[in-house]
């Protein structure tokens, strides 16, 4: 699935910004659902566990894996612009001719209601089967601004950026490992390796990513902000009009559909 398509790529004040083409919206919306739906659960498990309970496919998915509104829609909100990341980044790395994959690291909440463990989204470029230098990882954090508020998205997407870039990547990569571990996928847990123990491996390719998902309305005033520059965090903002139906069409665009 690639959203790329959907949107008009822009420099602008130092940073690269997506525009949603409005035209063009119905049909982007319509392309994420099923995508999101499997960021929460494969199609297998949920199948499995729905019956196991007795539920319909549709009631155990809302009981049990998307987050409760009204009450935590900041979590919806938080989870759509990561999983809106993890596609961008996906798409802009097969774009560049990379194989670009990562952890639905939000299978793994362990509370629905909070946000995802670590780094906001993790993705991995292996060239070969050995180690290379031309290996890499991309690490994201994300900031929604849905609606006009005293948040600084961009600044603060930074700071997370920052973070990742100083020491919760690492940790990151642990807590990544250990579960791959315990849901028994030894093959990618020892891959994951590749990436935690750099005396064992050549260097690698780190990129910090701070993407600040905007609504259109707010986005001009949010880019013309002044920001810390941060040497090695790549900028990003992505706008379209009416953010917050956005987010809260997909979810219940997500349970229509089971």
């Amino acid at each position: 699935m690639n959203i790329l398509q959907y949107f008009e790529e822009v420099a602008e004040g130092g940073l690269m910004r997506f525009t949603l083409n409005e035209e063009k919206r119905q049909e982007f919306l319509d392309s994420l659902p099923e995508d999101f739906c499997m960021n929460y659960i494969s199609k297998n498990q949920l199948e499995k566990l729905a019956k196991a309970n007795e539920l319909s496919i549709r009631d155990f998915f809302d009981q049990f894996k998307i987050p409760e509104t009204p009450e935590y829609a900041n979590v919806r909100s938080g989870d759509f612009g990561e999983m809106l990341c993890f596609l961008l980044l996906k798409n802009k790395g097969n774009e560049a001719g990379l194989w670009i994959v990562g952890p639905r690291k939000w299978r793994w909440k362990g509370d629905k209601n909070k946000a995802c463990h670590g780094s906001d989204v993790v993705l991995f470029h292996r060239h070969e089967h050995n180690p290379t230098t031309d290996d890499s990882i991309e690490v994201v954090e994300s900031k929604m601004k849905a609606v006009a508020s005293n948040g600084n998205p961009i600044e603060n997407a930074i700071k997370g950026a920052k973070d990742d870039k100083i020491k919760r990547l690492a940790k990151t990569l642990n807590w990544i490992h250990d579960r791959l571990a315990t849901e028994g996928k030894p093959r990618l847990r020892e891959a994951i390796n590749r990436y935690r123990f750099l005396d064992e491996n050549p260097t690698y390719q780190k990129r910090f990513h701070a993407i600040a998902i905007v609504d259109n309305d707010l986005a001009d005033d949010e880019i013309a902000k002044e920001i810390e520059d941060e040497e090695d965090i790549e900028v990003t903002v992505i706008s379209m009009k009416n953010l917050k139906g956005a987010y809260e069409t997909t979810f219940q665009a997500m349970l229509n559909q089971l």
